[in-house]
Formats: structure tokens, C-alpha cells, sequence
């Protein structure tokens, strides 16, 4: 099976035929064909991907009139807009929730409302999370796939070295923003390392920023009634949320000396003690264990800090959309699939023994193992199974991992338009602040409000 697979793989790598969701789908074999994007890749995941094969595997067993066939084209946000303007899309593939409602105006996604209902997973989902799917109308057009709050991120060895430990080996954690920079300035002051980090490049520094600026109370747009967006953000807590940044850089001088991180290098500066705190998001937590081998059990985390006007965490995740070109034939096809792999309302045992053979595969891989802290399904008795799976395989030293939700934290979604533009604008004003320690931070805000709006929402 796995050599048709990868002879399967490369033909379609070589040539994109009707068989990519776009036409036809019938194969030679006179099969069903299903193509599926977004799976573990042997190179980088090898144990999850022959975990992935057998799940092939059982399902051509009980489908042996549909041939799987994994896609590796659209694993990027920029190839997969490619893909979909050129009608090549797999028929499931995965984007972001940001970014869900401008393949569904763009129309290419399908309408799969009824499958949805007959399923159950229309009542079954969180409500916020299917309104992120839905048009105008009501209609669904995607699965969310998974769920991901923001939190913090600890160094235990650099809080050791500063002193930094209460009695019963748990960290002093930083509760509010405030208290954040004292922290750093301690570690820093003891250690030589950078107190706080974050990323500072491309998308992802915005995203990170937006915790702190939600925090200190910025409202980023506000919707009309013909409903476009007004930008709102050009404030005095948005002056006082950048401001925050330029302290931690030139009066506290607790940042890391280099400008210019992206995740890949904040996590190698974490895993080698140059750094010691972090806002990141539950996916990150294992990049340095995996990429630098560093010890499990030097990694705390904690809910966000409080701001001035609270205590929020950001949160988001992906979703499963299937190609306007797919056929009811093969949705139904593909649903069958989510549901082998436990992505349904109710968990078979096949399912419970396939979430089980997929935690055991992350941990052969040295990932860390947690509970999951979120769940885009509503029911607590549903999420109650999937921690009882998770809890023999936990392989980290509990007391340290608080976890990234707390009684208080408010969860605040992403922003409703141009979100990962809004990013990139953002990130261009703290590289603005980090290099230029006069910046004049009230006017940078005020021009990139007017940029914000009229290149990007006014367009919209």
C-alpha cells in the first residue's frame, strides 16, 4: 500500500490532473479518489506519518472502493491561494481561522451544511467557532479542526539561577504585565540573559503583540452597518501597549540584543538559556525540545498576565475545508475519514485507539504531553474522554506546567478583517521601536491607522 502511496504522491507532484479535486473524481482504477491535505510529511514527522499510513490503510480496508491520496502542495498559506485560483486544491485541506472566510467569499470552498446536520456537527462545535464558517446566510463551509489559546512560557533553569522559586519547585510567576518586567529585569540583572523575548519578524510579532495591546485595552476596528470596518486602534492604550515595548528594549534593556527573531530562533535562544520568558501559543511549546533538545522539565507555563484592562489570551486555530470542486460523493467520503481519526461528535473506539496510537507517536517523536486545555467541541464529557487518553502518556513534571487557561482569562478572537495584514503593519511599527529609540511612537500609530485603513479594510 505505502508504495502505491508514494507512487501516487510523486505522479501528482509531477503533474496536476483532474484528480486534484478539480474535474473528475474517478481514478484509473475506476476508484474514488480523495485527495488530503495538511498530514504529517515522513521527513519531519516519521512517526506520525506511519501512523498516518495505517490509518490508510484501515480505511481502504473498509472503503476498498476509495483510494486516499495524501496532497503536498498546499501546506502554505500563499500555495494554497494559488492552488484554490487555479482550481487545484485537495479536497480537504487546512487554513487558519483568519483566513477561513476569505477562501468561503472567494468561493472556493463547498457548502456542507447538510452533511454537517446530518452528522450532528452543527450542534456539536462550538457556536463562536462555526460563526467563523458560516456566510451571510448561514451556511456552513468548514470543520474547525483544533483550538489554541496564548499563554506564557518559562525558562526553569534561568528562573533557578535568579532566585526566582518558591518552595515547592514551582516558578514565582509573573501575575500582571508590571510584575512581567520586574521578573525580567531580575533575571537579567542576575543572569545576563534576555528577561523576555518574543518574535519580532513577519506576522507573528503582531499576533504575539496583540495580547499585550487587548491587555492594555485596545479596540482594533469596529464593524458598520453595511458592514465594513473602521480602524480604531490610533488611541492613547495603543500608545501606551507600544510604549510597553519600547521600555522592555531601552529603559529596562531586558530584550534580546538582537532585533530580528523569528520563532524558529526565539525558541533556540529559549532552549540554550539566553532567554526566559515568553507569550506564545500551545503549538510552540515543544520547538525546543524537539529542534534543540532541550529537558522537559525546564519548560513552565502559565495563563497570560493581567494588563490594565484585564486579563486576556488570544485565541484561534485552524479549520477543515473541502474544495468547491468536491463531489457530495466524496464528502461523504471525507467525513467518514474525520471520523476514523476521532474528528466527530462522539468518539468511536477506533477512534479512542487511533488519538491513542497518534499521543503515543508524539511522544516517540519527544514532543511534550499535556492534557489539551481546549476544545472545539462542546461537550465537557467529550473533552473528559480525550484527557483520559492523554493522562498515561503526560511525560513532564506537572507542578510546573500551570497550564495556559485560568478562572479570569478572557478569551478574545482574533480580529474580523485583514487580520494577518494587520500583523505584518504591526510588526513593522515594533521594528520601528526596537531600532529607533526616539521613535515617535503617537505619530508611527496614527499613520499606520490611516495606512491600515485605506490600503487594506477600504478594500476589503
Amino acid at each position: 500500500m505505502k508504495k502505491r502511496l508514494f507512487a501516487t504522491i510523486m505522479a501528482a507532484a509531477i503533474a496536476v490532473t483532474a484528480l486534484s479535486g478539480c474535474g473528475g473524481s474517478g481514478g484509473d482504477d475506476g476508484k474514488l479518489t480523495i485527495k488530503l491535505g495538511y498530514l504529517p510529511q515522513q521527513e519531519t514527522q516519521p512517526e506520525q506519518y506511519e501512523i498516518y499510513m495505517g490509518y490508510f490503510e484501515k480505511y481502504e480496508s473498509e472503503h476498498p472502493d476509495i483510494d486516499l491520496v495524501q496532497d503536498l502542495t498546499s501546506l502554505e498559506a500563499d500555495q494554497i491561494m494559488a492552488n484554490a485560483a487555479a482550481g487545484q486544491l485537495p479536497n480537504l485541506y487546512r487554513v487558519p481561522f483568519t483566513d477561513a472566510s476569505l477562501m468561503i467569499k472567494a468561493g472556493y470552498a463547498k457548502d456542507i451544511t447538510d452533511i454537517m446536520k446530518k452528522r450532528g456537527y452543527d450542534t456539536a462545535l462550538n457556536d463562536d467557532l462555526l460563526n467563523l464558517v458560516k456566510d451571510d446566510e448561514g451556511k456552513l463551509y468548514g470543520i474547525p479542526y483544533n483550538g489554541y489559546m496564548m499563554g506564557m512560557w518559562y525558562n526553569v533553569n534561568l528562573f533557578e539561577q535568579a532566585g526566582l522559586m518558591n518552595d515547592d519547585g514551582t516558578l514565582k510567576y509573573p501575575k500582571t504585565f508590571d510584575e512581567l518586567i520586574t521578573t525580567a529585569q531580575t533575571i537579567t540583572e542576575k543572569t545576563g540573559a534576555a528577561g523576555f523575548g518574543f518574535p519580532t519578524m513577519d506576522a507573528e510579532c503582531g499576533w504575539v503583540f496583540m495580547n499585550i495591546a487587548w491587555n492594555y485595552g485596545v479596540k482594533f476596528m469596529e464593524q458598520n452597518d453595511d458592514g465594513s470596518y473602521t480602524a480604531t486602534f490610533d488611541s492613547p492604550e495603543m500608545i501606551n501597549a507600544f510604549q510597553y515595548i519600547h521600555d522592555l528594549k531601552w529603559k529596562y534593556k531586558t530584550l534580546p540584543d538582537n532585533n530580528l527573531i523569528d520563532r524558529s530562533e526565539l525558541q533556540k535562544l529559549f532552549a540554550t538559556d539566553r532567554c526566559a520568558m515568553s507569550i506564545i501559543g500551545e503549538d510552540w511549546i515543544n520547538g525546543p525540545v524537539t529542534s534543540y533538545n532541550m529537558d522537559k522539565n525546564k519548560i513552565a507555563t502559565s495563563a497570560m498576565p493581567a494588563g490594565p484592562a484585564g486579563r486576556y489570551a488570544e485565541t484561534g486555530g485552524d479549520v477543515w475545508l473541502l474544495s468547491k470542486e468536491t463531489t457530495d460523493e466524496q464528502a461523504e467520503a471525507i467525513f467518514d475519514w474525520l471520523e476514523l481519526l476521532g474528528y466527530s461528535p462522539s468518539l468511536s473506539d477506533i477512534a479512542k485507539e487511533n488519538i491513542t496510537k497518534d499521543i503515543q507517536a508524539k511522544a516517540a517523536e519527544n514532543e511534550i504531553i499535556v492534557t489539551p486545555s481546549f476544545s472545539v467541541w462542546k461537550s465537557p464529557e467529550r473533552k473528559a474522554e480525550v484527557d483520559a487518553l492523554y493522562e498515561p502518556h503526560i511525560n513532564v513534571d506537572q507542578k510546573l506546567q500551570q497550564g495556559l487557561m485560568a478562572d479570569d482569562v478572557q478569551l478574545h478572537a482574533e480580529e474580523p478583517a485583514q487580520t494577518q495584514q494587520l500583523y505584518r503593519m504591526l510588526s513593522s511599527v515594533i521594528q520601528e521601536i526596537l531600532t529607533n529609540e526616539n521613535v515617535d511612537i503617537p505619530s508611527l500609530v496614527s499613520q499606520t491607522q490611516k495606512t491600515f485603513q485605506a490600503d487594506f479594510l477600504d478594500k476589503n
